[in-house]
This record gives C-alpha cells, structure tokens and sequence, in this order.
C-alpha cells in the first residue's frame, strides 16, 4: 500500500480548513450587511417621521402665529374699533376718522390697525402678508413688511379664489380669520394670513435625498412639492414605498421613499464590510496555513521516527510538546514502545548473550564439559562403592552444580537458584569443616517467583575467594530473600574480611554506571551478575555493596518481580 506523503494531509487540510473559514466569513459578511441594511431603513424611518413632524411643527407654528394676532387684536379695544371702522368706510372716511382720534389723543401717539399689524411683521419675519376684506364693499387691503399697504383690491375675486377646492397658493400657508363686531356679533370682514413655507420646507427636505415630502391644503391641493416627486397622489398605498402621514386642521404632510432605496447601504459602509471580510479572509488562511504545516510538520516527524524504527534503531526518540494534544499522546505512547521494544530486546537477546558469555567464562576449561560431568559422576559412583560417603556427596554436588549448569533453562524459580546456591555452599562445608557455616532463609510463597539463574553462586564464590578467614572458626554466611512492593531483594551477608570503603564506594559506582570487568582475566563475579540483571530488569536493578556489622560485606541484590520472563 502506497503510503500519502505529509504534503497530501497539508494540502487536504489547508483547502478544507480555507474552504470553511470562507463560508464562515462569506455568512459573516452576509450578516453584518443585511444587519446594516436594517440598521439603514430604521434610520431613514426615523428620519422621514423627523422631518415629517418638522413640517407639521412649523405648520403649527404658523397657525399658531396666526391665532396668536388674531387673539391680541381682540384684547384692544382701540385697535379693533379702529379696524371695524377700516372696514366699514371708504378711505377718505377712515383718513378723517383716524386724523381726528390722533388729535384726540393727549400725546398725540394713536396705536390703530397700521401700526398693530407693522408690530405683527416684525415680530414674525416668516408672516409675508396680511390682506384685510371687507364684507360691506369687498375692499381689500393687501399689507407687506415695513408699511407697505396696497388699499382698494378686490376681495370679492379674492375671497372666490378661496373658495374653490382647485385652488393652490404653492409654497404659501393660507389662514383665514373672520372679524366679527363686539357689538352685533356679525362678520364685518376677515383678515387673511399668508406665511413663508417653501423656503422652510426645502431645507428641512435637503437634509435627505430619498425622502420626498408633498404639502397639501385641506382639498388635497399641494402647496409644496419635492421635485422628485411625480404623480405623488399614486405613490398613496403603494407596497414598494415607506409613507408617513400627518394632518392639521388645514394641512396634510405626506412623506414617502422607496423601499430600495431606505435599505440600501452607504457604498463606504458596503466597502468597510467587505474589505473587513477580505482581511477576514487572509489574517485566516495566514493562520490556517501556519497551523496545518505546524500540525504536518509533527505528523511529518512522527512517520520519519517510524521510518528510523523499520530500520532498526530504537534509540529515535519524538519530542513532546506542552499542547497535550492526541498528537503528544501518540509521542508518549509511541516513546514507551521504542523503550519497551529495546528493553524487550535486550532482555530476549542481550541477557542469553550475558548468560552464555557467564556460562562460557565460568566453564571455560580444556577439558569438555560434558566429559569432565560424565568423569566426576563415575568417580563419585566409584567412591561410594569404596565406602567413601563423604566422597560422593561432594562430588553429588559438584555433579548437580555442572548439570544445572548444562540443561536448565535460563529463568528458574527463586527456590530452585537457593537450592543451587546451597549446593555449591555444602562443597565448602566439606572443604573447611569444622571453620564455615551457612544460613538460607526464605519465605514459601517467594520459593516460585521466576528469576534469572546463577545470581547467588558467584557472589557466594566470591567470598570464597576474598572473604573467608581460615584461621577462624566462626566463619559464616547468611543468604536471605524478601518482598517489599514490585521488588525481590536477596541479601548475602558474611562476617569475612570485608573492604575498605573506598574500595565499597568504587565497586559501587562500577556497578550503578554498568561498567564491564576491565581486567585481563573476566570472571563470572559480581560485575557479570550485575549486568545480566540490568539487562534483564533494567538499570533501577542490579547490585550494591556495603560494609556489614560489625565486620564482613553485605551484598544486596534487587530484581523486579515478574510473572513470567
């Protein structure tokens, strides 16, 4: 099976993760543009009902103007008789009646309707004219800023003009007011009101461009009417336009825009959202490319390890990030399998190299083992024939020693190494009688855990050698097992000469740093046992030395307890 290069897994992940980060700022963008939309339409809304109610407001205001001097001609006497008699005669008549209440008067100052409505323009700029009408002779004065009065109009075509539902004054606010006498209560004549309103509405409509706005009189006649606006009287009730209606007493404000054109947004902001989403866009595919090469990049070190692995060597090693991630979980685990497969190596291939190379050294003769074992048996059987007991049970332990040594398997249990350790000490038993003794103590339930064979006879031979004092008669060794947790601890104690503890200190460090035997003559002593047991069961075990009390060595052998081997 062709396996896909790390550049596949890159190129796969990077298109899928581009692929979504579009879709997710392609919704965004979408989003973001119809919330605008929104957000434009309830501005414009808001702002068509602004400037409909400004319209109404200054309508008001006007009508309010207009009721207002209406309302004060009425709280003078004076000035309103002199009106009625305004009305009432002709010029020449009115000149004389007003010439003669001015003399009339102590400080010769007559306030009468001239001045009354001179005060009313120049309080009110937006009042542009008054016209007074007469119903006894339809006369009408026409009365303008700054004492302009133009007397002897016709109200009659006039008042006809007003009349008629067709009739439109456009960009002008028409109030009519009736005068009445105080006396009679009878209408005498009417004052008519006429204020500015194009030049208010225009500015209030130039504040936007697609809200249009048609004034119009109580008979739907329109005195002002935005240029955009066509045929306005069939945009009334029209599905595709946005309408604000709002009425006085005389006026109607209808303002409309279109749909479209309320929900559109602003190019600038159309620009920003979609300029934001590109910069989305890119930020994203900059980061989506770093992540997936960093995340291929680990994948890409993991197969390469796996690579070295098929190669055979187990030290590669993968590093481990703090990101705790499934990747760093298949570094850890993958870091204990290269440290199991070399540990399961080492105790399946290096610990039977140990052990053969022990067996080699420690039967390494002339003379053919076989041969030597086959000899030592007739030899026993020959001393037992001549009554020689003693003879043959040494010799049946130097026999059982060769045989464990030939034929038995490499793990044995714990009783079965004692047992072989008890042999070789019973041969000096025999050999130093009367001057040697030796203690085995072992629990029964340890008697069948597994161990390595041939752990407890060299150090044994290694007293023998260096520590049995033969002009002593006490000299001893104690061989002990115990359990303490997931460790098997065997301790061999005598009370020989012992070591200096420098030379303790030394062999120790030799035997933690699993240094081999360096002298010209290699013995299956306490530096081979110590490397077959790390081998074995791994640098934490292996052998110590320390002095024993009050004199002699104590040997400590740790191996891990195990089911099988």
């Amino acid at each position: 099976m062709e396996r896909k290069k790390p550049r596949q897994l890159y190129l796969k992940l990077f298109w899928t993760y581009t692929v979504i980060v579009l879709c997710i700022v392609l919704a965004l963008t979408i989003y973001f543009i119809s919330v605008s939309r929104k957000h434009m339409l309830e501005a414009n809304i808001e702002e068509m009902e602004r400037m409909n109610q400004a319209c109404i407001t200054y309508i008001d205001e006007t009508e309010g103007i207009a009721d207002y001097i209406y309302k004060d001609l009425y709280r003078s006497k004076s000035k309103l008789e002199d009106l009625m008699q305004y009305l009432k005669l002709e010029p020449d008549a009115y000149e004389e009646y007003y010439l003669n209440r001015y003399a009339a008067t102590s400080d010769l100052v007559y306030e009468g309707i001239i001045n009354f409505l001179t005060e009313a323009f120049d309080a009110y700029p937006e009042l542009e004219q008054v016209e007074l009408i007469s119903y006894e002779n339809f006369q009408m004065t026409r009365c303008l800023p700054d004492q302009i009065f133009y007397p002897g109009r016709d109200g009659k075509t006039r008042l006809a003009k007003l009349q008629i539902s067709s009739y439109k004054q456009e960009g002008k606010l028409i109030y009519v007011k009736e005068i009445r006498s105080t006396d009679t209560m009878e209408n005498v004549g009417c004052m008519i009101f006429t204020f500015k309103g194009e030049e208010e509405f225009a500015k209030i409509q130039e504040d936007s461009d697609i809200i249009q706005t048609v004034i119009c009189s109580e008979y739907d006649q329109p005195v002002f009417q935005d240029v955009c606006v066509e045929n306005w009287g069939t945009l009334l009730n029209q599905e595709k336009y946005y309408q604000e209606k709002s009425m006085t007493d005389q006026y109607t404000v209808y303002s409309f825009q279109s749909k479209d054109e309320a929900e559109r947004i602003e190019i600038r902001s159309f620009l920003t959202i979609a300029g934001a989403g590109v910069v989305a866009v890119i930020l994203g595919i900059l980061c989506i490319g770093y992540y997936v090469r960093r995340l291929t990049t680990r994948v890409g070190s993991i197969l390469n390890a796996m690579n070295e692995v098929t190669t055979g060597d187990l030290q590669v090693r993968l590093p481990v990030n703090n990101s705790k991630d499934e990747l760093d979980m298949i570094a850890c685990n993958f870091n204990d399998m290269c440290e199991k497969l070399e540990l399961y190596i080492q105790k399946s291939y290096l610990a039977e190299i140990e052990q053969k190379n022990a067996q080699m050294q420690a039967l390494q003769s002339q003379i053919n083992p076989h041969f030597l074992y086959n000899t030592l048996e007739a030899i026993r059987m020959k001393a037992i024939c001549n009554g020689d007991r003693e003879v043959g049970k040494m010799l049946y332990s130097m026999v059982g020693l060769f045989r464990s040594q030939l034929k038995e398997a490499d793990v044995i249990t714990l009783g079965q190494e004692l047992d072989y350790c008890k042999q070789y000490l019973e041969l000096f038993m025999y050999r130093y009688p009367g001057i040697f003794q030796y203690h085995v103590e072992c629990c029964p339930e340890l008697l069948s855990l597994p161990i390595i064979k041939f752990v407890l006879q060299p150090i044994a031979e290694n007293y023998f050698i260096h520590g049995i004092d033969r002009e002593r008669q006490d000299n001893e060794v104690w061989v002990r097992a115990e359990k303490q947790g997931e460790n098997l601890f065997l301790y061999v104690e005598d009370n020989g000469y012992g070591m200096e503890e420098q030379e303790i200190e030394k062999k120790n460090r030799e035997l933690r740093e699993n240094l081999p035997d360096r002298g010209e003559k290699k013995s299956i002593g306490i530096t081979n046992v110590n490397r077959r047991i790390k081998a074995v069961y791994g640098d934490a075990c292996g052998i110590s030395i320390e002095s024993g009390n009050p004199k002699g060595l104590r040997v400590t052998i740790t191996i891990k307890v195990e089911e099988t081997l």
